[in-house]
């Protein structure tokens, strides 16, 4: 339902334009959460930390604006007198804003594509560099409309996967603001002061898996004037930063002009497949590269390609039904690298490859949760590897994982971390519970941590960190108070174990089984459940005698949380 023109343009817009909204996802796991890591007035002039980890997403274009100017605001809440102004007042101008203009400039390299954003409410109006096609993004209604002035012709997109989005885009996180706290795999670094086109400017890298972002701010403003960010292997800078820029409501538009030719479809943001990134692929080198396949597939390539790609389809002779057709195809096979859904990194060597070769990987990478690795050949087959049986020419990483950042201390008085519980059904009397808890964020002045237990009737054994055993104090059934070495957690020893006893006629008895609380001992981001039924214990599993293991409950997310709900174990005596 495009012309060929249109699909170039989609092609490259629809791998660009969805970034705000699908990325907001990410900001609002971070935006989410504030209140309680606001600095008290008084003192401290280092910079809090705010940056955010995707787990389903990617730093965001137009959100990591809102929150590189709050890292710049809260830096210079202090002063070096020691005084502070209210935080109110530093960040007001910001909260006011009500548009915003930005430059994003898409990859590292000299000539990489730049886009124009100009944000007002919840639309978005964007322009690539060059070309003379325009797209007007509305975020609360997930759609875009994108207008072809060349050829007079206009394409509504429907956007699937993008969370309901209130008027404002730019007011929804500037409230969000208000409910913010650190991510608990975080890191920042203040760096050294350097002049940025004429102006002194401040800098901080900060830094979680997965991403990375450098902010450098205007010294006497406080106002971003560069920021870099990297998001897996997506890298983008933007600058040229304006905010309340008067603009005219006729800019940001849904209404298509009279005289274009209409179209709609609709894209699935976070849909893409293995399949369908093969689909593309096999597009990509019959239609578009003449039997090859192209020099690169990251969104700076394919922005540069859009042109001619357009051209290559347009030459077909199809109808604009097919050319829409052929469009949705490369786009749904775009989307799979620009959303990467893996573990680790993509790798592409598929330069100069001729569609069928056998011998040649082209593509790999590891799917998430999977213990293998999946290498795409230059005849589109797939292979599965072990890490250790990868090729030695396939380049692999290890594996990147929250952990990797270490504990660091924080103004939230709590403890977090993750927590994996093995519950050993012994016998008919008693559970054996180890839980594993790798602890990333404590307070910054109290290592006394509290731990509740699922159940008052449980009792706590022994608790370790590391080969240290913890003193413990009982407060009241199932809650106690452990105290931890200050030194050990600050020098990496964050793995702690606790012991503790729990009766099984303490879970409710269902007809096929047993149902649990779900609760972690602290506050977590990640939690499984794993039964092991012991030898002599008298219990089976119900659906698998065969079964020593089960795992009824696994959970994990941005928000740390101790209650989970209830969930079935369905083990039943053995002589049943």
């Amino acid at each position: 339902m495009r012309p060929a023109e249109k699909i170039k343009e989609l092609l490259k817009k629809s791998t660009i334009t969805v970034d705000p909204g699908a990325d907001d996802r990410m900001l609002s796991d971070v935006l989410d959460r504030f209140n309680r890591r606001k600095r008290q007035a008084g003192g401290d002039r280092s910079i809090w930390r705010i940056i955010m980890q995707s787990k389903m997403t990617k730093l965001t274009t137009a959100a990591a604006l809102i929150v590189a100017v709050l890292l710049g605001m809260q830096y210079f809440t202090g002063s070096i007198d020691g005084t502070s102004p209210a935080w109110a007042d530093v960040i007001q101008p910001i909260l006011n804003a009500r548009t915003a203009i930005y430059t994003i400039v898409v990859g590292q390299q000299e000539d990489a594509p730049e886009i124009h954003d100009m944000v007002s409410g919840s639309r978005i109006r964007r322009m690539l560099a060059g070309q003379d096609t325009i797209s007007v993004i509305d975020l609360a209604e997930a759609r875009v409309l994108t207008l072809n002035q060349e050829d007079m012709f206009a394409v509504y997109v429907d956007l699937k996967g993008l969370p309901e989005m209130p008027e404002s885009y730019l007011e929804t996180l500037k409230n969000k603001i208000t409910m913010l706290e650190e991510h608990p795999a975080f890191v920042v670094e203040e760096l050294e002061m350097k002049e940025i086109n004429g102006r002194m400017a401040t800098g901080f890298h900060a830094r979680c898996p997965g991403a990375e972002i450098t902010i450098w701010a205007d010294a006497e403003t406080a106002l971003p004037v560069i920021i870099e960010q990297k998001s897996g292997q997506v890298a983008v800078t933007l600058k040229d930063f304006q905010f309340d820029a008067d603009m005219d409501p006729s800019l940001f538009s849904m209404e298509v002009p009279q005289g274009y030719e209409v179209k709609q479809t609709e894209i699935d943001l976070f849909g893409s497949t293995e399949e369908d990134f093969i689909e593309g692929l096999r597009l990509m080198a019959e239609v578009i590269f003449d039997g090859e396949f192209p020099d690169g597939i990251a969104i700076e390539d394919v922005i540069k390609q859009g042109p001619m790609m357009g051209e290559k389809i347009k030459a077909l002779g199809i109808s604009k039904d097919e050319q829409l057709e052929i469009g949705l195809k490369l786009q749904r096979g775009i989307l799979f690298t620009r959303f990467f859904k893996g573990q680790g990194k993509w790798h592409y060597a598929g330069n100069g490859v001729k569609l069928g070769d056998a011998e040649t990987a082209i593509f790999w990478y590891r799917p998430q949760g999977s213990k293998k690795y999946h290498v795409i050949y230059g005849d589109l087959t797939v292979k599965e590897f072990a890490p250790k049986d990868m090729p030695d020419s396939l380049e692999v990483e290890p594996i990147a994982s929250p952990d990797d950042i270490g504990y660091q201390q924080w103004a939230n008085p709590t403890f977090v971390g993750s927590q994996k519980d093995f519950w050993h059904v012994t016998g008919p009397d008693e559970i054996l519970a180890k839980s594993l808890i790798m602890l990333t964020k404590g307070p910054e002045d109290s290592t006394v941590m509290p731990i509740n237990l699922p159940y008052s009737s449980g009792y706590l054994t022994q608790a370790t960190l590391g080969d240290i055993e913890i003193p413990f104090d009982r407060l009241a059934a199932g809650r106690y108070e452990l105290h931890l070495p200050a030194e050990q957690l600050l020098a990496g020893q964050t793995k702690l174990q606790c012991l503790w006893t729990l009766p099984l006629d303490a879970l409710e008895k269902v007809d096929n089984g047993y149902r649990t609380v779900l609760k972690s001992l602290i506050p977590v981001f990640s939690y499984r459940l794993v039964i092991v039924l012991e030898s002599g214990s008298g219990f089976e599993h119900s659906k698998d005698p065969t079964k020593q293991r089960l795992t009824p409950f696994s959970w994990n997310s941005g928000n740390a949380t101790e209650y989970f709900g209830s969930c079935g174990i369905t083990i039943r005596p053995s002589n049943q």
